[in-house]
């Protein structure tokens, strides 16, 4: 094999003359799950917190948007058409949804708002379920317990949140209302969501060659240069390479289905390396076991979704985006379910982002035909990585769009936040100037892009961008409530109090008008549009 990673350009190994070059030696030889680079992750995330997200560290769009929240749903709502007409389904109990590394709670706030509106207008309504988010981070656990969007599922009993380590939790202690998940007391399935979880979980590596398996060993180095200032990862000033170390025999794991998969690769595989997501499998036979062997997953994430896209691969690259995060290799997932009596459905096409799997294990007795046809709809056609793909090649194009294409794709997105901040300024060049501008659609839109939002607080202000919106086309009631989101997402703001102003001087509320007036004005008692107001209700 080539002394270099094909794509990422990752030397196999170093001479020890070349090792001297490399500066201090930090860690010498370690399996990779056992590196002091997943310490790192763990103490990155744990200081970041919602900030990782917020700030735009760490990537989330494309798990996190209101379109792929949509497929989680019809899959869903296909998997709990399966297990309710079943004759072993326990209408008494819940079915729990679980979400891993949640980060901010962007995806759970759109899946709910999708999945609930299906289960309220179908036969399925009155379905006893509860979604529980959670992650490690204890910050972003309180994050969600404060977030005003998702205070209202908490008060009605279908959201609850709570603190789990995927490395070795084996139960759930649920925060908001004090429930305890441990086995023994669970009596139907799971339904489990791991987006971009998977590859930021330590992993191992393995070679084969020759017929001989591999194990591959990461050693770090700081660097003797000066880090590069720009580069805010937690592998700032370090290096890494792999040395292989033969493996006497194939008894690597505790769990002879682990030991499976490497006899399985060792055998149909030459001069090519792999990964073993050990902390993501040894998680699933936790929940595994928790759930009493039923339970389904789905998960998009970059991945391998079969040994052919793995050939010839060297040891993984290491992808720096604030924390670290590796390609998946969900073809060693799909052996391990495939091993326990389960099976695995991946994306029919190879995607230049992400890839869409479910995975699927039950002792029931029927064959979840409701789930499988939803979910070969959504991976037949249109997917996470496709809508991803699609999207970059259709915003650009968009002044020379026409106001109805740019309405109808922002539809299709099942109302994208970000679509529509990036055709913003279109709408606007277009608005008091465009002959038979849609106002009637563009207003029913700005609606629907709002109750698809989840704020956190990020860059591009979009409850400001719809009220005045909102504002401009006389919703003034509907407009001082996104004004009143911006403040609490974005803080005061002297420009923001004279809107609210504004909207109950239209409405003829002149007292709550001078209320905000004064408001602005303790905050820039020289604001011109909060003066200009003030002396034109003085003449009133």
């Amino acid at each position: 094999m080539d002394k270099t990673n094909k794509k990422y350009n990752i030397k196999r190994q170093f001479k020890p003359d070349d090792i001297e070059t490399l500066g201090v030696l930090l860690e010498d030889k370690m399996p990779l799950s056992k590196s002091m680079v997943w310490r790192l992750q763990t103490d990155f995330y744990a200081n970041q917190g919602p900030e990782a997200w917020i700030k735009g560290i760490v990537p989330q769009y494309i798990t996190t948007n209101p379109y792929i929240a949509n497929l989680y749903a019809k899959t869903v709502f296909g998997y709990c058409r399966d297990i309710t007409y079943s004759d072993d389904f326990d209408k008494s109990t819940t079915i729990y949804i679980m979400e891993l590394a949640a980060g901010v709670g962007r995806f759970t706030y759109t899946f709910l708002k999708r999945f609930l509106k299906m289960v309220d207008n179908s036969s399925l309504k009155g379905l006893k379920f509860k979604y529980i988010i959670t992650d490690l981070a204890d910050r972003n656990v309180l994050y969600w317990q404060n977030h005003s969007f998702l205070k209202p599922y908490f008060e009605n009993g279908i959201l609850d949140c709570a603190t789990f380590d995927m490395t070795c939790d084996e139960e759930l202690r649920l925060r908001y209302s004090g429930e305890i998940l441990k086995k023994g007391n669970l009596k139907n399935p799971l339904i489990l969501f791991a987006n971009y979880t998977f590859d930021s979980l330590p992993q191992d590596t393995f070679y084969v060659n020759n017929g001989e398996l591999h194990e591959g060993l990461i050693s770090i180095t700081k660097k003797s240069e000066q880090a590069d200032p720009n580069d805010k990862s937690i592998l700032a000033g370090l290096d890494y390479y792999y040395t292989d170390k033969l493996l006497e025999n194939s008894n690597y794991y505790e769990d002879s289905n682990y030991n499976n998969i490497l006899i399985h690769y060792n055998e149909c595989m030459e001069d090519t390396a792999f990964s073993m997501p050990i902390i993501a499998l040894r998680c699933m036979k936790r929940l595994i076991e928790l759930f009493h062997d039923d339970i389904v997953l789905i998960s998009t994430d970059k991945g391998y979704r079969n040994a052919v896209s793995m050939d010839k691969n060297y040891h993984p690259y290491l992808s720096k985006h604030g924390s670290i995060s590796l390609t998946v290799n969900f073809h060693a997932m799909e052996l391990y379910f495939i091993g326990l009596g389960g099976k695995a459905i991946h994306s029919i096409y190879d995607h230049e982002n992400v890839t869409m799997s479910l995975f699927l294990l039950s002792n029931r007795s029927h064959n979840f035909v409701e789930t499988k046809m939803s979910y070969h709809e959504i991976i037949e056609s249109i997917g996470p990585d496709d809508f991803y793909t699609m999207k970059k090649a259709i915003v650009p194009l968009n002044k020379s769009l026409s106001t109805k294409e740019l309405l109808t794709f922002l539809r299709y997105t099942n109302w994208d936040a970000r679509t529509f901040l990036e055709f913003y300024n279109t709408f606007l060049e277009r608005i008091a100037k465009e002959e038979n501008f849609p106002e009637d659609e563009f207003i029913s839109a700005i609606m629907n892009v709002w109750e698809h939002y989840f704020p956190i607080g990020e860059e591009e202000n979009l409850s400001y961008c719809l009220g005045t919106l909102l504002g401009y086309y006389g919703f003034d009631n509907e407009a001082t409530l996104l004004f009143q989101s911006s403040i609490e997402f974005y803080g005061e703001d002297a420009g923001i109090y004279y809107e609210i102003a504004l909207c109950y001087y239209n409405l003829q509320e002149f007292e709550k008008a001078m209320d905000y007036i004064d408001k602005s004005l303790g905050i820039d008692n020289n604001f011109e549009e909060s003066i200009n107001l003030r002396n034109l209700m003085d003449e009133l």
